[in-house]
């Protein structure tokens, strides 16, 4: 054992504090077509399954809180629309709000199943129900 480890046993590493969770908002999966949409939508493929992507943003003020959510699903639109999908059959997503001292973070798991889709030009929209962050809001300080 050399004198760094020797000295190491007699130093106390530094505590970091955890992440303390604020708060939390989820809305599960919701179908984005109905069947109105059904005569003016063919659909090419759907994936077999849910997918998840999890980003991790860290925030000053309110409306960052909103714009993770955006910024989360406009990345894993992009993601899947590389892999040859076009949009989402289904979309939900979760936020966990958290805070350390004086600093926040938002964590937004964003949930779709992705689908390739033809007919009616697929719009791009808003996050579902994402008036549900208007009960979340922190008094941010500068």
């Amino acid at each position: 054992m050399g004198l760094a480890g020797m000295l190491s046993v007699f130093v106390s590493k530094r505590q970091e504090k955890p992440w303390e969770v604020v708060d939390s908002k989820a809305v599960d999966p919701v179908p984005l077509f109905d069947d109105d949409d059904s005569e003016d939508i063919d659909i090419i493929y759907v994936h077999e399954t849910r997918v998840v992507r999890t980003f991790v943003f860290d925030v000053r003020k309110d409306k960052d809180v909103e714009n993770s959510v955006l910024f989360a699903q406009q990345q894993f639109l992009e993601e899947v629309q590389r892999k040859g999908y076009n949009a989402f059959w289904t979309e939900g997503w979760q936020l966990t709000l958290l805070r350390k001292a004086k600093r926040h973070r938002v964590e937004v798991k964003y949930i779709g199943q992705p689908a390739c889709l033809t007919g009616k030009l697929v719009q791009p929209h808003q996050p579902p129900f994402l008036a549900v962050l208007g009960e979340l809001r922190l008094a941010f300080t500068a």
